[in-house]
């Protein structure tokens, strides 16, 4: 027996029911649709790919190399896509865009059929026009991190649990059980956070009425956590056997929680280490902040700490400090739940970030429309709880997510297909709400979602704008601007570039060190100089002020002067190849006295 759960809205129109009869129609309009608005955004709006870090690590271990603990940093599932896409294509990375964009559009499919079983096809219909039309999820999708398949796997877990919720045949349950544990098992391995859908689907077997006795519901439980041992421990296993390590998928959970909660966290502004970026920089592999934590826990631990000692070393450090300043900790987790909500996208990668002001412009949803309608929407759906259950638990665990870590448009996205049937909904009851004539409930809704909506815009806007103009500044003007034009040999256009950074950041360092580096490369030596001394003076702790201008020092012929600040660069960063080049000329008398 098939039992639907729809609510039956009148919508005052036929032509607007006959439009939502035709379900292929439907499915073909929703893909294509999603399909080419995706495809316009890659060609219009995105650039050559920058950020490289998957790419980088899969075309290493695909020509034999031993990427060592950083393949502990890396999503285990979506760095083999990646080798399978290079070996397959070579460095032809846009076809991992193009697959992403697939992927992503099927998503827009997924959604419609969770609405259509939850509310109706004319939630579904909306709900997939909503989440297509959220173009920042497109952005996402192009950049080459392993969010959209996040997205897919969750999706369809979830409609896999609903479709068995509406057929209530036992009988068959139990297999699906098993691949909804494998469903959960591949997010994890994707995104490990997404093990908190294993507890949601857990209580959900146990409330749900498909086994009408605890022996069957403890029976289906097992077959879910098998599926999901079946693909975590894999990589478990591959953990300990090369490290001999415990390490159940990554080892980044400490560096993440010290990001969100530690000493100068803001909810969307990470905590960082002192001058973290700057001593990244000067690394020549991608996103090496997790190696540097791993360095610094070590130093500071003084002992050679395994990398999930490494990990709880953070946490604990995190933990300590959220002790002793309890009341900040509280006033940042209040921060972070707005900002979850907020319109604001919060993106920690450059090249996104520099897409994501282009689409802005784009007649588009934004975040704080969806997160709007999508709250009036839970409100108005709490009728339908027990159906629609699913969907309000993941939101919730993806919101605990992001109290516990910290607020990004990457971290909050898992969300947003959800909230996109709540927005449906929402506009359903106001379309309906409109065509009964029932004008007192109307604008009670519609004046709600403005008010969330404004909401959205004017909370901690001061904050927000500050961060934006240091968005701005480093990664517009300064890593997308002047580094690149600087790597060009276009040294006197990325002195602008930098000059820009630096009149919006006063005390942004590493863009001091390019002017000094640009300026010595022209022969104007007093001017490297100043800038060079401007990095030591700002960023004391980093090499890199001293090294540079220890170097200048030699070319000037000036090794009296040169050897300190070498010897000083050496005692910060004994593992810097060029310090140890030069230091040992001068030592040995190589350069001129």
């Amino acid at each position: 027996m098939r039992i639907q759960y729809k609510i039956s809205f009148n919508m005052g129109s036929v032509y607007f029911q006959r439009f939502f009869k035709d379900k292929p129609s439907n499915l073909l309009i929703i893909f294509l649709s999603a399909l080419s608005l995706k495809l316009l955004i890659f060609f219009l709006v995105t650039e050559p790919i920058i950020f490289n870090k998957y790419p980088y690590f899969a075309e290493r271990i695909s020509n034999g190399f031993d990427i060592g603990e950083r393949i502990l940093d890396l999503s285990p599932l979506y760095l083999y896509v990646n080798v399978l896409i290079y070996q397959i294509y070579g460095k032809n990375w846009e076809s991992l865009a193009v697959l992403q964009i697939l992927v992503g559009s099927l998503n827009c499919l997924f959604i419609y059929f969770i609405g259509e079983k939850i509310f109706g096809k004319a939630v579904g219909f909306v709900a997939a026009l909503v989440l297509l039309l959220y173009g920042n999820l497109t952005l996402i999708e192009l950049t080459l991190e392993p969010e959209v398949f996040g997205l897919f796997f969750n999706s369809l877990l979830v409609l896999i649990l609903i479709q068995i919720q509406a057929e209530r045949d036992p009988g068959q349950g139990f297999g699906r059980m098993f691949l909804a544990g494998l469903l959960i098992g591949l997010a994890a391995i994707t995104k490990p956070n997404a093990l908190l859908l294993l507890p949601v689907t857990l209580l959900w077997l146990w409330i749900c009425p498909i086994y009408p006795s605890p022996g069957r519901k403890i029976k289906s439980m097992l077959f879910v956590l098998l599926g999901v041992a079946l693909l975590i421990s894999p990589i478990t296993l591959r953990n300990y056997v090369k490290f001999q390590d415990f390490i159940l998928v990554t080892a980044d959970s400490g560096k993440v929680f010290f990001h969100g909660n530690g000493p100068g966290s803001t909810g969307m502004e990470r905590a960082d280490l002192p001058d973290q970026g700057f001593a990244e920089e000067s690394q020549s592999e991608p996103d090496s902040a997790h190696a540097f934590f791993r360095r610094t826990a070590r130093a500071l631990a003084g002992r050679p700490l395994k990398p999930s000692e490494c990990s709880r070393f953070w946490l604990a450090r995190t933990l300590n400090h959220m002790r002793t300043h309890p009341f900040s900790a509280f006033v940042l987790d209040i921060k972070k739940f707005f900002y979850f909500w907020g319109n604001y996208e919060v993106h920690d990668i450059d090249s996104t970030y520099k897409n994501y002001r282009t689409l802005r412009n784009w007649p588009l949803l934004p975040f704080g429309i969806i997160s709007a309608l999508g709250i009036v929407g839970m409100g108005l759906a709490l009728k339908k709880f027990r159906q629609a259950f699913l969907l309000y638990a993941v939101i919730l665990v993806y919101l605990i997510s992001n109290l516990v870590l910290f607020v990004t448009s990457r971290y909050r996205l898992p969300a947003a297909p959800f909230l996109s049937i709540f927005s449906a909904y929402a506009l359903i009851s106001l379309y309906t709400q409109w065509h009964e004539r029932n004008l007192r409930k109307f604008l009670i809704c519609s004046g709600l979602v403005l008010c969330l909506f404004a909401s959205t815009h004017f909370l901690f806007r001061n904050q927000i704008e500050a961060l934006d103009r240091w968005q701005i500044a480093t990664r517009i003007h300064y890593s997308l601007g002047g580094n690149l034009l600087f790597k060009k040999g276009l040294y006197r256009e990325a002195i602008l570039e930098f000059e820009k950074a630096i009149a919006l950041e006063p005390d942004f360092a590493p863009a001091y060190n390019r002017l000094g580096m640009s300026y010595a490369v022209l022969n104007d030596y007093d001017r490297a100089e100043r800038y060079f001394r401007k990095v030591i003076e700002l960023s004391p702790g980093i090499d890199q002020g001293y090294l540079n201008l220890g170097l200048l020092y030699e070319l000037k012929g000036e090794p009296s002067k040169a050897l300190p600040l070498l010897e000083k660069a050496f005692s910060l960063n004994p593992e810097n190849p060029k310090t140890k080049e030069h230091l040992q000329k001068l030592r040995t008398g190589g350069a001129k006295g």
